[in-house]
Parts: C-alpha cells; structure tokens; sequence
C-alpha cells in the first residue's frame, strides 16, 4: 500500500511526488500525460531560475528528478476513486487498482474547444490543440490562432518564428496578458489581429484550408486562407470521475481550502483542477508543494 498516490503528472502533481518522497512517504503518481498541459507551453519566461524554458524542456526537468528520487510513474488513466474506512483505492484503464492511505488530485484541466462546424472534423489536420507539438509542420505557410489571453499570445509569437503569417483571432477589442507579451505580439510585423472577431467555421477538402471569421460589431464575415488553426481560449477540468467524492463548483473544478485541502478527509488538491484563481506553473508547483505537506501532516496526525 502507498501512502499517498499523486493523480497527474503535470507541475503540481510532480512537485508533490517530489516533496512526498523527500519527506520519506511511499509514493505512486498517475498521469495520462507526464508533463500535463505546462508541457505544451511554447515559453515560459516567469520561472525563476531560467529566463526563457519551453514548458517540454522544465517538464523533463521536473520528471527527470522525481524519477531520480525513485518515484514511481504510470501513464495511465484514473477513472474512480473509492474510500473504505481510511482507505482509499484507486481505480484505472489499464493497469489494476492500487490502494492509498491519502490521495492527492492535480488532474490540471484540458484545452476548451470552440464548439464550430469544421473542429471535430479536421482535428489532426490542420486543427491543433498545441502550438509546440504541430507547430513545426506549418513551417512557411498561413496559420490562424484564436484567443487572445496568455496561451494564446505565447502561440502566437512562437508560430510568428515558423510560419510566414499568424492571423491572431480575438472576440474582445483588446488581449489579456503581461504587458511585455502584448507588447512583442504589436511588434512582429507577422501577425496580424483580427479583434473583435470570432471563428464562425473551419473548412477545406482534405486538410484545413480555410477559416471563416465574423466581426461581433459590423456583422461582417471574411474567410482567410491558412493551413493551420491554433486553438487557445482557455481551459476546463475533466473532473466527472469525482462527482459525488469531493466537492467541485460550478465549473467542475475542486474545492480546497488554504491548506489545499478537500471536502473529504486525507484527499488533498492542486494545481489548474482547483479552485485557486491563478492559473501558472509557478502557481501550479506551488500549491502540489503545499498539498504535500498537507498530506504528510494528515498522515502523521499532525492538525492545524
């Protein structure tokens, strides 16, 4: 039996495993992804210790020395939890049940789709998710992005490297961000904002080769040639398996207190899943930090 098992491998649930095992605990982290969504982050530039990171590179930092501590890792799917007594059993797809004696959740949240005729349909061909995993394969050719928080501005200035042009699609009349970020999108004369815009649908033959986009003022609508669309308008949490296990908003995301605490004893959160408002590694390896620690004092009977 483990004394803790980390649900997800992305920042949070990482630096959990990290500090469960350095204070001698059992551990066992499960994650469909190592790395999580911070791995698919073109830059990160607010890490301290490193001026400029792609989000692939820190991730392997942070597995590479959790694994050193001799954690163990699986990639798989968590698809029930159950407690019996003080004991919890964790239910996967693939690889069995393992049983804990505290859980900590930092399942991260997935990419939101846009819900417009055409996503589905060229999801792979043209239609990404992931400006670092496909942006390579756009290398010289017109490419759409839409969104316009950070995501959607570090897309944009990576691709802005690649692609001859980044059309960069926004519904507001300004983008949400670091003023440094905004700054150095105004400043590549290869992107070109469409603001106060919307994606209407996606279309082509075989691969994408098209999007059509609406202004949400004039009415007017306009169809831009690309080979490639770039989706960044935000996350959501996948938390359906914990319905009826901890308490979640309205928003599917954990509730925890201070101490990242959950609504069931010896189950702790962290990281993009819950409730806290920011949503940053930094933040992220903070708090999976924090849930250690809260997990350890639980585990030792040690209240606050």
């Amino acid at each position: 039996m483990y004394d803790v098992i980390v649900v997800g491998a992305g920042p949070a649930g990482l630096t959990a495993a990290l500090t469960c095992v350095r204070a001698g605990l059992k551990v066992q982290v499960i994650g469909k992804v190592t790395g999580g969504q911070a791995a698919e982050a073109p830059l990160i530039e607010n890490y301290p210790g490193f001026k400029s990171i792609t989000g692939m590179e820190l991730m392997k930092l942070f597995s590479e020395q959790v694994e050193s501590l001799g954690v163990s890792m699986l990639n798989d799917e968590v698809t029930k939890i159950e407690q019996v007594n003080e004991v919890f059993e964790v239910k996967t797809s693939f690889s069995g049940r393992f049983k804990c004696r505290s859980v900590i959740l930092a399942i991260g949240a997935e990419p939101k789709k846009l819900g417009v005729k055409g996503e589905e349909e060229f999801y792979g061909r043209g239609v990404s998710y992931c400006a670092t995993c496909d942006g390579p394969l756009f290398k010289g050719k017109e490419v759409a992005v839409v969104g316009g928080g950070i995501p959607a501005l570090n897309a944009a200035l990576y691709l802005s490297s690649l692609a001859k042009t980044v059309y960069l699609i926004h519904e507001r009349s300004r983008f949400s961000g670091f003023k440094t970020l905004i700054d150095r999108v105004h400043e590549r004369s290869n992107i070109v904002k469409k603001l106060n815009t919307t994606v209407i649908e996606i279309g082509g033959k075989i691969f994408v080769e098209w999007v059509r986009i609406k202004n949400v003022k004039s009415g007017e609508e306009e169809e831009i040639k690309v080979s490639g669309v770039f989706i960044e308008v935000g996350k959501k949490v996948d938390s359906d398996f914990l319905k009826g296990f901890v308490e979640l908003d309205n928003k599917g995301q954990i509730v925890i207190d201070s101490l990242c605490r959950t609504s069931r004893i010896g189950v702790f959160a962290a990281g993009d899943a819950t409730t806290i408002p920011y949503k940053q590694v930094i933040i992220a390896a903070g708090e999976g930090a924090k849930a250690a620690m809260s997990a350890y004092d639980y585990l030792r009977g040690t209240k606050h």
